[in-house]
């Protein structure tokens, strides 16, 4: 029989995961709201961001929103999760990112940048959406349509 770890030690040899809340919202006329990011390699991307310390994922998302975008919406349901393998350019952590539904917004819904984070915002259909967004990130939001479809949520991994 082997000896157990100290506390510390044992939590310290854990896999470590960043976590991520993001939100999808739609108008009246069923475009979706994409952003693009301003840093690293400046993708296009759903609003949100990091969980903070002791946050839930849904109010991450619906605080990342409204920091991004000064849209307010509530985060209804989760949509689709997406999961990344540990590697080199996340300090070797996984990353898990839930897609919630923010529900309808009113047609030409203006968007106030978060110029520190974003350079730009669009309302896209899905046509257009899945030649914005990254291969993975195509994969999340078709996950997150069947979802609102009545599908079950789906991980998405990448």
């Amino acid at each position: 029989m082997t000896d157990l770890l100290p506390t510390a030690e044992w939590l310290a040899s854990l896999p470590q995961v960043v976590a991520v809340g993001a939100m999808l919202v739609t108008d009246e006329d069923g475009l979706m709201l994409l952003v693009k990011a301003n840093y690293g390699s400046a993708t296009w991307q759903f609003p949100g961001g990091m969980l903070d310390l002791g946050e839930y994922p849904t109010v991450c998302a619906e605080r990342e929103l409204a920091e991004e975008t000064g849209l307010t919406c509530q985060a209804a349901g989760l949509l689709a999760v997406m999961w990344h393998i540990p590697k080199e350019s996340t300090g070797g952590r996984a990353v898990v990112q839930f897609l919630f539904d923010g529900g309808r917004v009113p047609a030409s819904t203006s968007v106030r940048l978060q110029t520190s984070e974003l350079s730009e915002a669009r309302w896209v259909r899905m046509a257009e959406a899945m030649t914005l967004l990254d291969a993975k990130r195509g994969a999340w939001l078709e996950a997150a349509l069947a979802a609102q479809r009545g599908e079950s949520v789906r991980l998405v991994a990448r």
